[in-house]
């Protein structure tokens, strides 16, 4: 298990792997989870394990609406509750016999999971604006062997930028660069000198980098505490035309693969390990800003280490 920031939706699966058919099994928080849809337009998850015999449940198949064990056929409703024993039709079903459904949304193209312990709030989740803009064919995913908050400290960071690419984004970077920073609540923005250009986090674990009317987009998913997964998305409003807008999106990954690439080489040669204010041996310097903004919000809202919330604390 993973000690996660109280109370809030992390983004950890992308709509598009989440079909009408077929569940999806993904490790999140520590933990192996299994994602399925009920019906149209909605999304259901557990622990991807059937209380039975502990088969993986990822591995069977969503019957009207439920959960069907790929063992025995048990099927478990979005609620968790289990809803068929093909072998004992004629029997109650223990209550026991259930799985324990957490609390999840769609929005954004996301699947999103509470965490608690409180009570999941109503309206929508905290995202950018996004108005006008599109993805379309930008989408991919790159899993990196670190701590996410490790991949989230070097999109916070703008003074690697003429090293770790200077061959790309940071061809014509200088130095030195006097790097400020804006905290509003779960949002922590930062500027690189006078320059329009920021980048902006909303805790816990989304970001984008914004250069005009195109700007960069990554969840930073975690899988447990030494590996992640970035998602990765360009927003664009350039073309207006359909099948333009996926080409541009394709070009475009092309490119962002070489420069997550390039971050993930050297995230990956720092410890994997969870990062915060205190007990580390690191010496952090004033154009760590964002990064001490972001190590100071995480230690005041991070929790003891607990499962997501479930289904039953959703509002």
């Amino acid at each position: 298990m993973m000690q996660l920031i109280a109370n809030r939706w992390y983004a950890v699966l992308s709509s598009a792997e989440l079909g009408s058919k077929r569940p999806v099994g993904a490790r999140r928080f520590g933990l192996d989870l299994v994602f399925w849809r009920p019906g149209p337009g909605r999304v259901a998850a557990s622990e991807d394990v059937c209380p039975h015999r502990k088969a993986k449940l990822s591995i069977g198949r969503v019957v009207d609406g439920c959960m069907e064990c790929p063992f025995h056929g048990f099927r478990f409703a979005e609620s968790g509750e289990c809803t068929l024993i093909p072998a004992h039709l004629n029997r109650a079903i223990p209550k026991a016999m259930s799985v324990e459904a957490l609390t999840v949304r769609e929005e954004h193209g996301f699947v999103w999971l509470w965490s608690g312990p409180d009570s999941a709030p109503d309206g929508p989740l905290p995202f950018f604006d996004v108005h006008e803009h599109t993805f379309a064919g930008s989408e991919f995913t790159v899993p990196v062997a670190t701590h996410y908050t490790r991949g989230i400290e070097n999109q916070l960071d703008f003074t690697h930028l003429p090293f770790v690419h200077r061959t790309t984004i940071g061809r014509f970077i200088d130095h030195p660069i006097e790097v400020t920073c804006e905290i509003d609540g779960d949002r922590i923005k930062a500027h690189a000198g006078n320059a329009e250009a920021f980048v902006e986090l909303i805790g816990p674990n989304i970001w984008r980098n914004i250069t005009g009317p195109m700007w960069q987009f990554l969840a930073f998913v975690p899988i447990d505490d030494e590996h992640m997964l970035y998602y990765v998305r360009t927003y664009q409003r350039r073309s207006r035309i359909p099948g333009l807008r996926w080409l541009m999106g394709k070009v475009l990954v092309l490119m962002n693969r070489v420069i997550i690439g390039q971050d993930t080489a050297v995230v990956e040669s720092q410890p994997a390990e969870e990062t915060r204010v205190r007990g580390m041996d690191e010496i952090l310097v004033p154009s760590d800003a964002a990064i001490i903004a972001y190590r100071r919000w995480r230690d005041e809202h991070r929790q003891a280490e607990r499962r997501p919330a479930p289904a039953s604390a959703a509002g």
